[in-house]
């Protein structure tokens, strides 16, 4: 049995790939979770590194996807048994018939039943799934991601909208971070969430951000109402207003979008600090705008000095592909009476020096440029 033990093991990777081919679930559930323990030349033992591994595997019906996998390589049906770690009081034995397949499944010694999966659980999951995607993507170097995946309230889980086994997860945000989730960000982030879901016995297909519904009781007319007829509140007021919003990105009750922002905050305020005070900057972060062709914006930092006016953006990656909509947009700002734009990249704001130096240059070209 040892020998045929081996064998299986060094099979099991063209296993592995047969399976794959089939559904991938069932492939991202054995890969991650379950090794080959015995083989006697008809019956598989799989150990599973914990009890939800090996409860997805029986209750999704991948029983019969590795079987099949099975059969293509070894050429002959093979029974399979499941145990948690190498306790024998955990196995679960399927069996099938030849050749019409047919399902049986029977508890080899007694335990103790297994709830299904409570709500509270699966909230507690994939919480670990968001924290440990985020850590993952801040040690990969996407930083802009990480920071993103930080303001996140919460996954919500929904019906894929492509064919496959796969369901959706939803980035639950503050509805003012859900347009910084731009295609080039999302797709930096599925595939590690995807793995790191996969890893708790999740298949995820597709990725979005939605923004977070507000609270509301039954008062919400009226104090929706008096809300209005005080006018809009400005754009850092709607962030902080925001339930999700005790936000990982704030300073002296401003709230940035990223740590970025941050860091030229403090570079700004460093500046204004060594200037006289009576000739100092005016810094307002995110200050939301309406230009003259009607459209909105939120620039990053709107600076003021000497009756002059200029615009800071932090640009991430995305930026990259956005090149003729910011000079469209820088265009109207200079249309709008701003006399400088200074466009700072992500990968410009690790060092203080360095941002010093740029804050010192945008400030001098805000004075000389008349």
């Amino acid at each position: 049995m040892a020998d045929k033990t081996a064998v299986m093991q060094e099979s099991w990777p063209k296993v592995l790939e047969a399976v794959k081919k089939r559904r991938r679930f069932t492939w991202i559930l054995l890969n991650q979770n379950a090794n080959v323990l015995s083989y006697d030349g008809a019956t598989l033992t799989l150990t599973w590194v914990n009890q939800n591994g090996m409860d997805n595997f029986v209750g999704s019906g991948s029983h019969s996807v590795l079987q099949e996998g099975l059969e293509e390589i070894l050429g002959r049906p093979t029974a399979i048994e499941s145990v948690v770690g190498d306790k024998p009081g955990s196995l679960t034995r399927l069996t099938s018939a030849v050749p019409a397949p047919q399902v049986q499944v029977s508890v080899a010694v007694a335990a103790p039943e297994s709830s299904p999966q409570t709500a509270e659980q699966a909230t507690s999951i994939l919480h670990r799934v968001l924290g440990q995607t985020a850590f993952l993507m801040y040690e990969q170097g996407h930083g802009q991601g990480a920071a993103l995946l930080a303001d996140v309230e919460r996954v919500e889980l929904a019906p894929g909208n492509q064919f496959g086994d796969g369901q959706d997860a939803v980035l639950i945000a503050p509805p003012y971070l859900v347009p910084r989730f731009t295609a080039e960000v999302i797709a930096a982030i599925r595939p590690v969430l995807t793995h790191v879901a996969g890893r708790y016995g999740l298949e995820i297909s597709g990725v979005s951000a939605a923004p977070a519904l507000p609270e509301v009781g039954d008062d919400w007319r009226q104090i929706l109402q008096e809300r209005l007829a005080k006018g809009s509140v400005s754009n850092q007021a709607s962030r902080t207003r925001a339930k999700e919003a005790t936000p990982a990105f704030s300073r002296e009750g401003f709230v940035f979008d990223s740590r970025e922002e941050i860091l030229v905050y403090e570079a700004l305020k460093r500046a204004q600090a060594d200037l006289p005070a009576d000739s100092t900057i005016s810094i307002f972060p995110l200050p939301m705008g309406r230009v003259g062709v009607g459209s909105t914006w939120t620039p990053d930092f709107l600076i003021t000095v000497a009756g002059r006016v200029g615009i800071i953006e932090v640009d991430g990656p995305h930026h990259q592909k956005r090149f003729a909509a910011d000079a469209t947009r820088d265009r109207q700002w200079r249309n709008s009476g701003i006399v400088h734009i200074e466009r700072i990249l992500v990968e410009e704001t690790s060092a203080d020096a360095d941002l010093d130096a740029l804050v010192k240059q945008f400030l001098t070209r805000l004075n000389v440029f008349r």
